[in-house]
């Protein structure tokens, strides 16, 4: 055992993951074996232990003691990352407004010009009606595309669209 698994005090069994993220490419090292270059980071918590953790899939595995949900994490993540990449590929489609909009996943996703100078988007549930509309403004039509990606998957983290 290597890192913190052999160091007494620090909890083996128990841990909750409350986020992962993907770094890109391997550029961190585990927290909790301290030797495993990682790209995807499983945020760990405990209740008998301050601080979060960011370690990788298997540290998490036996963290929390669970071989599934950690590669499941990963794998949502891997498939968000390719589908990302083919993002701006996708057959965008043009409204009688003139504003490009995609129906996918249950959700239309049109994006706009805000102004002379930047665009914005707007992510619509189609089945309830319920939308939210883009804070940020972006330089580029492609920027505004690719932050309504992010906001998709931010969204279905929270439960869009309903089935």
């Amino acid at each position: 055992m290597t890192g913190k698994w052999s160091r007494s005090g620090i909890p083996h069994k128990g841990w909750t993951c409350v986020n992962v993220e993907d770094l890109d490419e391997p550029s961190e090292i585990c927290e909790m074996c301290e030797t495993q270059e990682i790209r995807y980071i499983h945020y760990m918590t405990h209740p008998d232990h301050a601080e979060m953790l960011g370690v990788g899939c298997v540290c998490a595995e036996k963290m929390e003691q669970d071989y599934e949900a950690p590669r499941m994490r990963e794998r949502a993540l891997r498939s968000a990352a390719h589908r990302r990449r083919n993002w701006l590929q996708r057959k965008w489609r043009v409204s009688h407004a003139g504003n490009s909009y995609l129906n996918t996943d249950g959700l239309n996703i049109s994006i706009y010009r805000k102004g002379s100078d930047s665009w914005g988007g707007r992510i619509l549930e189609r089945s309830s009606g319920r939308s939210v509309e883009s804070r940020r403004r972006y330089v580029t039509e492609a920027a505004a595309k690719l932050g309504a990606f992010d906001g998709m998957i931010f969204l279905k983290t929270k439960g869009w669209p309903k089935t």
